[in-house]
């Protein structure tokens, strides 16, 4: 499992990318050389939270000053500075999102389970959803237990421990956690999720999304993060994909050196997007020429309960 980060990393141990470095570190090794299934990584993940797997200064938020690493990382020569002005840009985060990369064994195992049990059971999940899921016959919103079924039991049990390990590193500070709830969703040509948020019953609270099937149309797309073409001339460049937004600037804001505060998210099978459930998002349509093309995505909310209260000048304070 890789938190963080895009190496490929070996599969049943956990590795952190330092995101300002650029290295990972093996801070669980492998624990068997067997398929990995979603059990073995809820054995493996356990006192995963206990451990220090990264040094606080490294963490998001954890920092106000910029350090002088930031600023020789480059590789670039520091500009000659004669007057003897001292400059350090201060950015201001404004979300975390958190990706994670599952094993295909996890993705395969929960697809599996979707299609032997989810589905053939067919509780419908749509009555507290906004999305638009109603285009073919198989399209569905499927609620998907995280009790009384052993395979969401100990999948809810993985995610519980990501959401610790978003909360620890967005703001330091341990928590517990309790599945609020999971669900699957099946669109098809045409269905869309309106932007939205999430809740949870306790106010601080943490959302995920899930690929596990992504249609061949919206996988020949450009990925945005890297070359991003635009939406002129009914481009369809992000058809499909997970719309993310958390102020009211867009891309031409940069213009203005006003921060971007939207991203497009393009699916990817086996990734997870994990980020406080209030952050508006939704779901583009897509349009494939393939029969029965199928869009699926497992989601969760997970509620969250501070073991320390969080003071006024927490993020003031140097937690390295």
């Amino acid at each position: 499992m890789k938190i963080l980060g895009d190496d490929d990393m070996g599969k049943g141990g956990i590795d952190v990318l330092n995101t300002e470095t650029g290295k990972s570190t093996t801070v669980r090794k492998r624990e068997t050389d067997g398929p990995m299934t979603i059990d073995d990584y809820n054995k493996v993940m356990q006192g995963a939270n206990e451990a220090q797997q990264v040094k606080r200064a490294d963490m998001i938020n954890a920092q106000n000053e910029v350090s002088e690493k930031q600023q020789v990382d480059t590789g670039e020569e520091l500009p000659k500075n004669p007057g003897g002005i001292q400059i350090a840009m201060r950015p201001k985060t404004a979300v975390n999102i958190m990706r994670c990369q599952l094993p295909a064994e996890v993705t395969s195992e929960i697809n599996s389970h979707i299609d032997d049990v989810i589905i053939p059971k067919n509780v419908d999940h749509s009555k507290g959803l906004v999305g638009q899921i109603r285009q073919n016959e198989r399209s569905a919103q499927l609620t998907f237990p995280h009790e009384g079924d052993e395979v969401g039991e100990m999948f809810s049990g993985v995610l519980q421990r990501l959401a610790k390990e978003f909360v620890d590193r967005s703001i330091g500070i341990e928590c517990e956690t309790s599945m609020e709830s999971m669900w699957t969703v099946h669109s098809y040509n045409g269905d869309y999720n309106p932007v939205h948020d999430h809740g949870t019953r306790t106010p601080m609270g943490v959302s995920l999304i899930y690929y596990l099937k992504v249609p061949r149309c919206i996988e020949r797309l450009g990925n945005p993060a890297e070359e991003f073409g635009g939406l002129n001339e009914s481009s369809g460049n992000v058809d499909g994909f997970t719309y993310l937004t958390w102020g009211s600037n867009g891309m031409r804001d940069i213009n203005m050196l006003r921060p971007i505060t939207e991203e497009y998210i393009k699916p990817e099978v086996g990734s997870l997007i994990m980020f406080p459930s209030w952050l508006r998002h939704g779901v583009m349509p897509f349009f494939s020429t393939v029969k029965d093309d199928e869009r699926r995505t497992f989601s969760a909310n997970i509620n969250i309960n501070l073991k320390q209260k969080v003071t006024g000048d927490h993020y003031r304070k140097d937690r390295a």
